[in-house]
């Protein structure tokens, strides 16, 4: 008797089919890749490094350059305040001819609006020094209503150049430049009440312009808001009127209009970054969406 025990053997109810050839054909692995791809793409993409940060609270360190800009900044305006106050007199007598040609000169009231019109666009400056130059020589009711004159008709011309030349292009910058896209969502999201708030923030009126005008505002919202925001004119103005009179009640008056304007603008800037933060989430899923149709347009 033989002691060989065979192996068993599996059973099948049929005769297994060969699932596929080696190496397989090139149509079944690009199809088999598309598939793969498209099953990929059917989720949103995961977050980047930098937008991982963002919502973790992870700030990025500053550059010696963005650091020394900021610096540069301040010392600028702490030199402006010093310089105001120390040669108070030596300013005035040096924009005495100034002040008496413009007086003297049929529609000089022209000169300072066509001024402020030109200086409404990037990357020009120097509004401040204009509207209190107008509060110096034409006083607090017809310096501030030559000035706000200026601003709104150069905010107006700012507003729709910009809609028509850089609308395209502002739009995919929301989803390139972080910053931007969280500032354009917010105050597209925030009604009448964040283009005031950004307009009294220290953020340069035209840079805002820019923004209200490429990220879909409605006119009349930017109208009103450049409205409300012209007790920031209406401050420098008497700045100009308190250095003609040099009087010490005058001279008070505008101390406290100066830090009164300072406070304001801080606290709206401390606003706009608050609902900044909080906007980011919703502002980079967006971003997120966006490079999701950008893949899946890829596919064929």
């Amino acid at each position: 008797m033989s002691t060989h025990l065979a192996m068993p053997q599996p059973t099948y109810a049929s005769t297994p089919e060969v699932v596929g050839l080696y190496p397989p054909s090139n149509q079944d692995s690009s199809s088999k890749a598309n598939e793969l791809m498209a099953r990929s793409m059917s989720r949103t993409p995961s977050p980047t490094l930098s937008e991982m940060d963002l919502l973790n609270g992870v700030k990025k360190k500053r550059t010696w350059q963005e650091m020394i800009r900021t610096y540069a900044i301040i010392a600028v305006v702490v030199a402006v305040v010093v310089l105001i106050e120390v040669y108070h007199k030596k300013i005035i007598n040096a924009l005495t001819p100034v002040t008496r040609w413009l007086q003297g000169t049929k529609a000089g009231w022209l000169i300072p609006i066509v001024v402020l019109i030109a200086m409404s666009f990037p990357p020009l400056f120097g509004h401040e020094i204009v509207g209190i130059l107008c509060g110096l020589v034409w006083g607090l009711g017809e310096g501030f209503g030559i000035v706000a004159a200026g601003t709104i008709l150069g905010e107006i011309c700012t507003f729709y150049v910009f809609r028509l030349c850089l609308g395209r292009r502002a739009k995919k910058w929301e989803f390139t430049k972080i910053g931007y896209g969280t500032l354009s969502y917010i105050i597209r999201d925030g009604g009448l009440l964040i283009p005031i708030v950004v307009r009294y923030s220290s953020l340069p009126s035209h840079f805002t312009t820019a923004i209200f005008a490429t990220c879909g505002m409605p006119f009349w919202i930017f109208l009103v808001a450049a409205i409300v925001s012209l007790p920031k004119q209406l401050a420098l103005a008497y700045v100009g009127v308190a250095l003609g009179q040099n009087s010490k009640t005058s001279n008070t008056v505008q101390r406290i209009v100066i830090a009164v304007t300072g406070v304001i603008t801080v606290l709206a800037m401390v606003y706009i970054r608050r609902k900044m933060i909080q906007a980011q989430p919703a502002v980079i899923y967006a971003r997120r969406k966006a490079r999701q149709a950008k893949l899946q347009g890829t596919v064929v």
